[in-house]
């Protein structure tokens, strides 16, 4: 009978120890809902930057209120489904930051964000940060 109620104490002495590094928030100061056209990308281990004119296509990110995503190439849509905004650990600070995190899996940091501006950056080392400008309507 002691073998039993030691792995369950050390099942919940594991449970509870594993910290959690990611929280969900849906405060409206992270709101990124709006159409927003990409203007450059840098990263790499070259440190090299794309913009439209030398990729020769336009990219459009659209995130919806109701967490609801669309990324176009020129006008052909690349990918869809939903997003939330996460706190979780990134490279770029020690303390949590602020992600999108896509229904597909995959995830970027927001590194800015204002009225009119979006800077979005992957989350490894060499990755890219992309720069979007908000499209007014």
């Amino acid at each position: 009978m002691e073998k039993p109620s030691f792995l369950l104490i050390f099942a919940a002495f594991f449970a509870f120890s594993c910290a959690h590094d990611e929280v969900l928030i849906t405060a409206t100061s992270t709101s990124i809902a709006g159409d927003w056209r990409w203007v450059s990308s840098k990263g790499g281990i070259a440190g090299t930057t794309i913009t439209p004119s030398l990729a020769g296509y336009e990219r459009t990110l659209v995130f919806t209120s109701d967490f609801k995503f669309s990324r176009y190439k020129s006008t052909v849509l690349e990918k869809s489904g939903t997003y939330e905004i996460a706190k979780a650990k990134s490279i770029y600070k020690t303390e949590l930051v602020d992600f999108i995190k896509f229904s597909d899996g995959t995830a970027l940091v927001i590194m800015s964000h204002s009225a009119d501006e979006l800077s979005l950056a992957d989350n490894i080392y060499d990755g890219f940060s992309d720069i979007y400008k908000q499209i007014k309507k």
